[in-house]
């Protein structure tokens, strides 16, 4: 809990209160249907398909260290130990906060590097959890993305154009 309490404050500093994030959501998924000028993505099992090895990869290495020291490496099922590649399962103290941080991230450096676009948390980059929200411009690309990178958005609860977005149930 104490991990999830630092990156929530880290996140906080960088423009996301994960505290008033789903009302946030909420309100820009409904400004969002009428202007059509952000997208609404869900991912589907996101927690369950975060690997250790994207951790590393995204989080400076005594972030990962820090974290990767309270998670489960192993489990054991009939006797058999198996080792574990999923970094932190959901009911962990920090991997809400741990999808929040890596899918604003993925969705930001996107932003960065395929459209040289500034994009501001807050403003228009929202992430709660795998609930995210981005310019409508970026949809298809940003699908790719989280692909490439293990994910699967899901269809049904993503609305990329048209006159309709959800987020967070809103």
């Amino acid at each position: 809990l104490a991990y999830g309490a630092m990156i929530r404050t880290r996140l906080r500093r960088w423009g996301l209160d994960l505290a008033t994030g789903q009302e946030v959501h909420v309100r820009v998924a409904r400004e969002s249907s009428i202007s059509g000028h952000l997208a609404t993505m869900d991912l589907s099992s996101a927690s369950d398909t975060i690997c250790k090895e994207l951790v590393r990869l995204l989080l400076p290495s005594d972030w990962y260290d820090c974290l990767n020291s309270v998670r489960s490496p192993t489990t054991n099922l009939g006797g058999k130990t198996y080792r574990l590649e999923k970094f932190s399962s959901m009911g962990n103290g920090y991997t809400f906060e741990l999808e929040t941080l890596i899918f604003s991230a993925l969705v930001w450096a996107a932003g960065h590097v395929i459209y040289s676009q500034e994009l501001k948390p807050g403003v228009n980059l929202f992430a709660y959890g795998d609930d995210l929200i981005f310019p409508s411009h970026m949809g298809v690309e940003m699908a790719a993305v989280l692909t490439f990178f293990g994910f699967s958005v899901n269809a049904r609860k993503t609305f990329l154009d048209g006159p309709f977005r959800e987020s967070c149930g809103g």
